[in-house]
């Protein structure tokens, strides 16, 4: 048996632009024949079903970079959440740090007062244009968007899920333009109880230790333990991925870390190359 473990942003499919058809061939081809096809990706579960429902895709799913799994016509189940006592650790360095942040729990996405942050988001927008162009510009307002109209806001988020127990946390999230900050938050943040890393363009994202995308997979592959695995990916997070599996492959848009250290190098998420790589090599 194959299974291949893909990411979706960046690797499925690029930021800001369809799907390739390819890439949902590939999967129904790949199922076709008895092989598995698995998403692995820091969305929550809701985006995920959207998207699967969109795009007419049945697969099975590990959500919030291992926070998290959904196989194919069941639930979803939360696997490993970022305890209070960890969140609260978190957010008072971030609150100390004065950095925008939003938590992603099994009740929607939770953030601070978007209108204390304006200045953070002026400087995001500004260097996610540097960094690219008109489609930073469209992302940029698009989570400008978002943390002002949708996100659900509080006063105090600490306070509020302290006297909320039952809210399940999946994973903080954070955006903060400068290099040499999130460096300092990294070295803040991490520690036992907590796992750090780079999803996005400046963005990090903390995480349970257990909440990670190697160890959701390995949990998933003692159900198959003689299948050939694939991990695909393009970013920092996707690292953990890469050493679970037995063939690691990168998108040729994949941050030169992550070209570094992988197995293999396919085409770009853009031009589908998830399902170039399956339907040229794994398909009988």
């Amino acid at each position: 048996m194959q299974i291949v473990f893909s990411d979706i942003d960046g690797t499925f499919q690029e930021m800001g632009h369809p799907i390739p058809a390819i890439n949902k061939e590939a999967i129904r081809a790949l199922q076709d024949q008895g092989d598995h096809f698995v998403f692995v990706t820091g969305r929550g579960v809701a985006l995920v079903q959207e998207m699967m429902r969109d795009e007419e895709i049945d697969c099975d799913v590990i959500f919030g970079n291992g926070a998290g799994m959904m196989l194919k016509g069941q639930e979803p189940v939360l696997t490993h959440t970022v305890p209070l006592e960890t969140l609260a650790r978190v957010i008072d360095i971030l609150e100390a740090q004065q950095v925008f942040y939003f938590l992603h729990t099994d009740q929607g996405i939770l953030s601070p007062e978007a209108h204390r942050y304006e200045a953070q988001f002026k400087a995001s927008r500004t260097a996610l244009i540097d960094e690219l162009g008109d489609r930073g510009a469209m992302i940029a307002d698009y989570k400008y968007n978002f943390f002002y109209h949708e996100c659900i806001q509080h006063e105090n988020v600490l306070a509020y899920m302290q006297t909320n127990p039952t809210i399940k946390v999946m994973k903080i999230e954070l955006m903060e333009a400068s290099d040499e900050k999130r460096a300092t938050l990294r070295r803040l943040i991490q520690g036992a109880d907590a796992a750090i890393f780079q999803s996005f363009v400046q963005t990090l994202e903390i995480v349970d230790p257990l909440a990670t995308k190697g160890a959701a997979i390995r949990a998933f592959l003692e159900t198959f333990p003689d299948a050939m695995s694939y991990g695909i990916g393009d970013g920092e997070n996707d690292l953990a991925m890469f050493e679970a599996v037995d063939i690691s492959i990168a998108v040729s848009n994949a941050s030169e870390e992550i070209q570094a250290v992988c197995d293999r190098i396919v085409d770009s998420a853009e031009s589908g190359g998830v399902g170039k790589f399956i339907l040229g090599e794994l398909i009988s």
